[in-house]
């Protein structure tokens, strides 16, 4: 016997197939409940619609590991290496297949269903962005880097770093996300563009 927990859990792992396999107007909650291997009756004891669904997928992403690592007020390691880690994480986070499939379907469901795309960078993209965020205002109090505006540096930072590799993947759903090798470098590469305007203290 399953306990909520790991009931939910299987419901979101079902329903995240039957979202990328079948885009969110065409995925059912009878799709979802026979992904699962469970009664629809079962599956409405833990979600009303597809939309609350969704919903749990999104924030369960966003629950992860790496927003920990983010709201941690004391990380150790020097400013630069802050910094460096932060990137890779959120970055390694967003080109992940998973993540990717879901941001393409959020892409595609944008027009029509407009409460999709609302929900997957709330949830998905906008958490990251903000726990980062909050690392460079903290970082900026205690005079490791100069910033006036966190917010929007964490922005340009992580689009940076994300642009061209999040476009190449959602273009190409036949190409893995960039090696280990390749993200550290483009990371060093923007941190080398940006660092000597932050000043950032080692």
């Amino acid at each position: 016997v399953l306990s909520c927990e790991e009931r939910t859990c299987q419901i979101l792992r079902a329903a995240e197939a039957v979202f990328v396999r079948h885009g969110y107007s065409a995925a059912t909650m009878d799709r979802i409940a026979c992904e699962a291997g469970m009664s629809k009756r079962t599956l409405y004891q833990h979600f009303g619609d597809k939309l609350s669904v969704l919903a749990a997928l999104l924030a369960a992403y966003n629950a992860g590991p790496v927003m920990e690592r983010l709201n941690d007020p004391d990380p150790p390691g020097t400013p630069p290496q802050n910094l460096h880690r932060s990137i890779t994480e959120i970055a390694n986070f967003e080109l992940r297949p998973e993540q990717t499939a879901l941001t393409r379907l959020a892409v595609s469901e944008a027009t029509a269903t407009p409460e999709v795309a609302r929900l997957f960078y709330q949830n998905a993209m906008g958490g990251p962005i903000a726990a980062f965020a909050r690392r460079l205002g903290r970082m900026a109090e205690r005079g490791q880097i100069r910033c006036d505006d966190p917010e929007r540096l964490g922005v340009h930072l992580i689009g940076a770093t994300l642009n061209r590799q999040l476009f190449r993947l959602l273009t190409h759903p036949d190409v893995p996300p960039p090696t280990a090798a390749e993200l550290e470098t483009h990371v060093v590469a923007v941190l080398a563009l940006v660092g000597p305007a932050l000043g950032v203290a080692e």
